[in-house]
């Protein structure tokens, strides 16, 4: 029998969240001896973290990572400046650097630790986060801890990738530590795992991939259209009727996406594929109660 064709389209999707705008123009730190590290103090930290994170999210990956590699160079024991770097190279398409800058990163946890703090955070005079919200208050005295957001972020960015480089046993070690770090975000991790192996045509990794993002997070409506869409890719033709002969799980996947986000991105796509199944919409789930 005859495979089935089978629609692929374009996912935009950015693993890591900010705030932020266009660079200003940036000048050579100067120093006395030209054989010392650049100083840095907190705030002159934090009105780079914000810049390099407004050119990050403005796509001006080469202004932030340019003030990145400055900083990181003053301050090689601050996780969030690695982060915008690794994120700037991302963009780039510089996967070995973006790999090394995350892998630093992830380096300045074995040691002084930064205090708890999410990914906007910013920092107090004594090199510990605050959040973004947060006034620079005098830290906690008593002993630091992890940053569970900070390490899930560099371990999912990791995993993205290595899923460029074609390296999936790392890209899915990377994912689940992120996971391991950070667990109520496993939901959000696992989907952008699920939607990077689907823009890179992995459809036996993005099926995997979206049964345990799904376990972690049934109520994300995708997740059910990546998992159907790879479960297509098994899918037959009828020689008598000429219909889809979708597998088992493949129509029920594609009707609670249908049932969850009935206008969605790939509702048109769904409902295509439906009735080349012969199939209409129909929901076969309970709602779920609140």
């Amino acid at each position: 029998m005859k495979r089935a064709p089978v629609v692929l389209m374009t996912v935009a999707l950015s693993t890591c969240a900010g705030i932020w705008a266009q660079l200003p123009p940036l000048g050579e730190a100067a120093t006395r001896d030209p054989a010392a590290k650049p100083s840095l103090g907190v705030q002159a930290v934090n009105a780079d973290l914000k810049a390099a994170r407004d050119a990050n999210a403005a796509k001006h990956y080469a202004d932030a990572e340019t003030l990145m590699l400055k900083d990181t160079a003053a301050k090689a024991d601050l996780i969030y400046l690695w982060i915008e770097l690794g994120q700037a190279e991302l963009g780039l398409k510089k996967y070995p650097e973006a790999e090394a800058a995350f892998k630093k990163g992830l380096a300045t946890l074995s040691g002084a630790v930064q205090k708890s703090a999410p990914t906007a955070a910013f920092y107090t005079p004594d090199g510990t986060a605050t959040h973004s919200s947060q006034s620079m208050a005098t830290p906690d005295s008593g002993p630091k801890k992890r940053d569970p957001d900070a390490e899930g972020v560099s371990w999912s960015a990791l995993g993205e990738v290595y899923i460029h480089t074609n390296r999936v046993p790392e890209a899915e070690t990377a994912f689940d530590e992120a996971v391991k770090a950070n667990p109520p975000q496993a939901g959000l991790y696992l989907s952008n795992e699920t939607v990077l192996f689907f823009q890179a045509g992995n459809t036996a990794a993005q099926l995997e991939t979206a049964n345990k993002a799904l376990t972690a997070d049934p109520t994300r409506a995708k997740l059910y259209y990546f998992k159907a869409q790879a479960l297509t890719t098994q899918a037959t033709v009828d020689p008598k009727t000429q219909k889809l002969v979708l597998p088992p799980g493949c129509l029920e996947a594609y009707q609670k996406y249908l049932e969850l986000d009935p206008n969605g991105q790939f509702a048109n796509d769904t409902k295509s594929i439906l009735t080349a199944a012969g199939e209409s919409f129909k929901p076969v789930f309970k709602p779920v109660k609140k």
